[in-house]
This record gives structure tokens, sequence and C-alpha cells, in this order.
């Protein structure tokens, strides 16, 4: 009997262990609640505005984060708040708890951080970024590591650990379609913005109109099929969180905010499913761009192409050790000389002048 009363005294101490944090004065006092794993559970995040806290804090301004439930009553700190630049809250996302990271200044990255719940421990395991480009477009990236619980504070390196520096070759970062001329404004054309080894992916626009709205269908290709994914929201997962790693496969979420992951075995499936064959195509932008018999400086032809010229995509290769290094076998029709199929450097689909011919 005296074992199980210890018992007791131990299981209510651990529940209740968190209750010398409390906060006297609450501020921006948010509540959110989900069910989960069939269990409601409460998340309350406020900022504690108390003057006498002197412990050693990660965050410039920090908050507090509540989860209450059955048998659950935990108060976490240095989990969310105001880190540099960097705000974290705790957001609602896919109707999953998840922590949101913002820079206010900037606007240009988001990323939400699910939270899971197993054996009554709050754990992360996947990073999901919306990252606005130069052009104003979004791209959206995943990463999943291991999976790690939630402590009273990630501390500095944890935190940075959990939102990782994703950053894609600047044909995907800088591309972008200025309407030169209106007939161009009614032309289907295709953004490439990664590769899985023989695998390529494009966004694929109606319009001119249509990228600047942001609307696009992704275009999985290879030199025989293309297959076209019709969700909204798509995440090219990243294989690590150097920018030097590439896409090993695609998060996939439907209307109901599940998440498939689709690796390079499914996505091959999925091609040789397609009974669609790869018609990619863009159109030049710069003024004038050279065109060489194979991917090499070395060996340039006589020929060109000019601004608005329209071509169509064979190939592309991309040295992911060496950003600079991209190249597009292209196929254009001339009046004069018919089909030409040659190499083309990557940045003959940017608009900035990069001084070629």
């Amino acid at each position: 009997m005296r074992k199980i009363i210890l018992l007791i005294l131990v299981m209510i101490i651990s529940n209740v262990s968190y209750a010398k944090l409390s906060c006297s004065n609450k501020s921006f006092i948010e509540n959110k609640q989900f069910n989960i794993n069939s269990k409601v559970y409460k998340f309350i995040s406020y900022f504690c505005e108390d003057k006498n806290n002197d412990e050693e804090e990660f965050f410039s301004k920090p908050a507090m984060l509540e989860v209450q439930a059955e048998n659950i009553n935990k108060l976490y700190k240095n989990v969310i708040g105001i880190w540099g630049m960097l705000n974290i809250e705790l957001e609602a996302w896919n109707d999953k708890p998840a922590f949101h990271y913002f820079m206010p200044a900037t606007e240009s990255i988001e990323a939400d951080i699910p939270i899971m719940i197993k054996n009554n421990e709050l754990m992360v395991q996947c990073v999901y970024i919306n990252q606005r480009l130069k052009n104003f477009m979004e791209a959206k990236y995943s990463y999943c590591g291991d999976q790690q619980i939630i402590e009273d504070g990630f501390g500095e390196d944890a935190i940075l650990n959990l939102f990782p520096e994703f950053y894609l070759y600047s044909i995907y970062h800088n591309i972008y379609f200025p309407e030169t001329n209106k007939y161009l404004s009614d032309k289907q054309f295709d953004a490439f913005i990664g590769k899985i080894d023989d695998i390529n992916f494009y966004r694929r626009y109606s319009s001119l109109n249509d990228y600047f709205l942001n609307k696009f269908i992704v275009i999985m290709v290879n030199k025989e099929k293309e297959y076209h994914f019709k969700e909204s929201k798509i995440y090219q997962r990243i294989l690590g969180k150097t920018k030097s790693e590439g896409i090993i496969g695609l998060d996939i979420i439907d209307a109901k905010g599940n998440i498939t992951f689709y690796d390079k075995k499914i996505l091959l499936e999925l091609l040789n499913k397609s009974t669609i064959k790869p018609n990619i195509k863009s159109y030049i932008q710069q003024e004038k761009i050279n065109l060489y018999n194979n991917p090499n400086e070395n060996e340039p032809e006589s020929m060109y192409l000019v601004q608005n010229d329209f071509v169509k995509i064979l190939d592309v290769i991309w040295d992911k050790d060496q950003y600079s290094n991209v190249w597009f076998k292209v196929s254009y029709i001339s009046k004069k000389h018919g089909e030409i199929i040659k190499w083309i450097k990557g940045y003959a689909f940017n608009p900035w002048n990069y001084g070629e011919g």
C-alpha cells in the first residue's frame, strides 16, 4: 500500500512539476484545441510579463506554451516567442498543432513544424517551408529528420536545427517571365524546379496571368512520359539541410490535410502509368543566347536564339555541386533551318543580362 501511495505521489508531482514556473502576468493569450489520437488537447500560449524572471533565455522575448489533456498538464519555456528576427508561434496547420516560424521583417520565409504526441510526449520530425522568391513567387520545401522530443527549451542550436536553410539553384529562385510581348501572355510555359536522377519537375503555367497569380500545376517528366499533379499543396522533400542536396520526393497534402510522401519508386510508378508524352516548353528571356552542340562552353555554334523564342525542353543537366552549371537540351523550329536541337545554358530562362554573345 505504501508503495502504491508513493507511486501516485510521483505521478502527481511529474504532472504538476511545472507549476513553479506559472506566470502571474500573462499577455497575448491564445487558446487552441485539437483532437489528436481521439483525445482532446488544449494548447495555451502567452507572453509572461513577470518582472522577477531572471533565468537565462534564448529568446529575446520568450513565451509560454501550456498543453493540457487527460493526464497531461505540461508547460514549456523557450519553444515559442521572439528569437532574434524570428517569430515562433503555436498555430493550426492542416488542423494539427504546429510551430509556425516566420520573419516579419522580410516576410520571405515561413515554416510549419507539425507536433506529434506519443506516449504523452510532444515530438517533432518534419518541417514544411514556404519561401517567397525574388520574383515574388512561392516555393515549397520539406525536410524530415529524426523524431525529436520537445523539451523545456530547445536551446539555440536546436532551434536552428529545426529550421534548416533550404536553397535551390537560381534557375528556380530567379526565374521570371516579363510580359515583353503581348502574345506571350496567352502561351502555356513551364519552369524547371528540380530533379531526382532522371526525373525532372516543372511548374506549368497556362499563361502569364496565372504565373503572376501563382497558379500552376506540378509536372513530373522523364524522356518518355509526363505526369500532372493536380493537388494544390505539394512540397518538394529535400534530402538534407545543406543547399547542395536535392529533391528525394514529394509531400502531397490532400483536401483533408493528410500528408503522403511520394519517393522515387512511387513517382516512377506514376510516370509508368501515364500515357502523356513529354511536352515541356518555355521561352528565352535573354536578348541573345548561344547554341552549343554539347553541354560544354568550348563548343559554341554560330547560331543563337533571341528573347521570346519558344523552345521545347528535351533534357536538363543540373550539377548540384556547381550551381552555375545547368544546361538545357532544346528543340527550336526555325523557318530557315527547320528543327534545331542544341544545348543552351540554364540562365537562358532568366531575365538578367549575362552578356553572352
